[in-house]
């Protein structure tokens, strides 16, 4: 799916205890059903992390129209979101770079990423970069994209660019792969770790799979 210039993505990563998933999925669709019938929202993706000890268990992607929009949907009296009881990270993002495999597979049914196939899982990666240090980031985090691209299993990626500038996560980094173990052989490979030591900023990833929509 072509990305929309014109249109923002909340990406939302929520801190949940193991033994409050059930709680939070409840609450989340609730938040998202008000939502769905607001003026500019396009689509949107829970996600649950495969590592239970994950720091960010559930990460939300949804699309929307514009900012505007998007803000005048959660600030709503009756939005039910305002009352989550868990630590939540959100921002809204525009797309800065991003690519699907030369042979990925058909990207109808997918969801928020664009190229989600049935049974892939994602990588997101939250980045805290300082506004300095932005175009070193992207060189490195440039560097770090062509080699995996010729990875087996590479599916696509796409990174994100907060628009507020003190944002906590700056950069997100949402890359598709068939499965975990795919994903895993890619990152064993020396040239990865040589391209991704340069890095600026801390790293949050986690491999998810689609939890709701």
């Amino acid at each position: 799916m072509p990305t929309d210039p014109s249109g923002v993505v909340l990406i939302n990563a929520f801190e949940v205890p193991p033994d409050r998933d059930d709680d939070f999925v409840s609450k989340w669709e609730r938040a998202r059903d008000f939502l769905q019938d607001r003026d500019g929202y396009v689509d949107t993706a829970l996600h649950r992390s495969l590592a239970p000890d994950a720091e960010f268990r559930f990460v939300n992607v949804a699309r929307w129209r514009s900012p505007a929009e998007f803000q005048a949907a959660t600030g709503a009296p009756r939005f039910p979101g305002r009352r989550m009881p868990y630590a939540s990270h959100p921002s809204l993002y525009r797309v800065v770079a991003e690519d699907d495999a030369p042979a990925g597979p058909d990207p109808a049914g997918s969801g928020p990423s664009g190229w989600e196939p049935a049974g892939a899982v994602l990588l997101i990666n939250l980045f805290e970069v300082p506004p300095p240090d932005d175009e070193d980031f992207l060189s490195s985090w440039e560097q770090a994209r062509q080699l995996m691209r010729a990875r087996p299993g590479y599916l696509g990626t796409r990174l994100h660019r907060s628009l507020a500038p003190d944002a906590e996560f700056r950069f997100v980094n949402i890359a598709a792969w068939p499965s975990a173990s795919a994903f895993q052989v890619a990152i064993d490979d020396p040239g990865f770790r040589t391209v991704t030591a340069d890095i600026s900023g801390r790293a949050h990833p986690s491999l998810y799979e689609v939890a709701r929509r």
